[in-house]
């Protein structure tokens, strides 16, 4: 199960906040489908994103989001994984459902000089379909990408599928490169858009990162794309350098409280992370030639 996060306010609430009672997140989930359909009735009154974050799965786009969310220029989306473009995009909805109102936009221009709105859903990374779907219909959007060391990602995007019943093999198995699953074809929008192995597990295939992001820059130029290491989340560098790179004022301050995180024993995974070394290091180095840069990982 996805972890999808309800509301805008959901998303500005401070990180010391109480949680909601029971008894308000069951009306508030009872409203949901009331409050959708006033959306999909208001589309055309509504913006489309200026920028999505595309990934990479566990590597911090819920927090980024979150943070994003904070700055007075940037509206929130109903969600912040749409899954537009990865699963929805033929169900017959309007993509502008998700989004505030032009008039919500158009206050936030008014008080800050810029107005935009955005999501994040990070299987967009690794779908081989989804950067022409997006540049088809958002031709100008600006594309963020937090990228993470693969080998943790893939022993945190393992326990991510244990804790939501989409894996019970052991971690010796389930990482092992000779025990990787089947993948459709990249022209497969049947497979790609449903319930794949990619989406439930993909520890290996998620970490590839040259080979998705060659895919993003065949549809888009390169300077409608940053790159970032996850690790400038915890310390808010990834949010100021994302304002920046969607020309947005200065904020001052952002909070920090990483978001989406699971806890588990590291150390577990040692052997494993190991093997996967050797498995990733052409792959990083394919990185590092396609970006022209390295990260602390690679």
């Amino acid at each position: 199960m996805r972890r999808v996060m309800a509301a805008p306010s959901d998303l500005r609430a401070d990180a010391g906040a109480s949680r909601p009672s029971a008894a308000a997140r069951l009306v508030h989930r009872g409203s949901y489908p009331v409050r959708f359909g006033y959306r999909w009735l208001s589309a055309g009154r509504r913006g489309r994103p200026a920028f999505l974050v595309i990934g990479a799965q566990k590597a911090g786009t819920t927090s980024l989001y979150a943070q994003l969310c904070t700055h007075p220029s940037i509206g929130a989306a109903l969600r912040k994984e749409v899954h537009w473009f990865d699963r929805s995009h033929r169900r017959g909805a309007d993509y502008r459902t998700y989004f505030p109102t032009r008039r919500d936009l158009d206050q936030r221009a008014r008080a800050t000089g810029v107005g935009i709105t955005g999501e994040a859903t990070p299987f967009l990374l690794c779908h081989p379909l989804a950067p022409a779907r997006v540049r088809a219909m958002l031709p100008d959007v600006r594309l963020v990408v937090l990228l993470r060391d693969p080998v943790a990602r893939a022993v945190s995007g393992y326990h991510h599928a244990v804790r939501h019943g989409d894996e019970d093999r052991p971690i010796e198995v389930a990482l092992d490169p000779d025990h990787t699953e089947p993948l459709g074809a990249d022209t497969d929008a049947g497979w790609w858009d449903g319930d794949n192995p990619v989406r439930r597990r993909g520890y290996l295939e998620r970490g590839d990162y040259a080979s998705q992001l060659s895919r993003w820059f065949a549809e888009f130029p390169r300077e409608q794309v940053r790159v970032l290491e996850s690790g400038g989340v915890a310390d808010g560098s990834a949010f100021a350098e994302t304002i920046a790179f969607l020309g947005l004022p200065a904020a001052p301050g952002v909070p920090t409280a990483a978001r989406n995180v699971g806890a588990y024993d590291p150390s577990a995974a040692t052997d494993v992370e190991r093997r996967l070394r050797t498995y990733f290091a052409p792959r990083n180095a394919a990185l590092a030639d396609l970006l022209g840069r390295t990260f602390p990982w690679t």
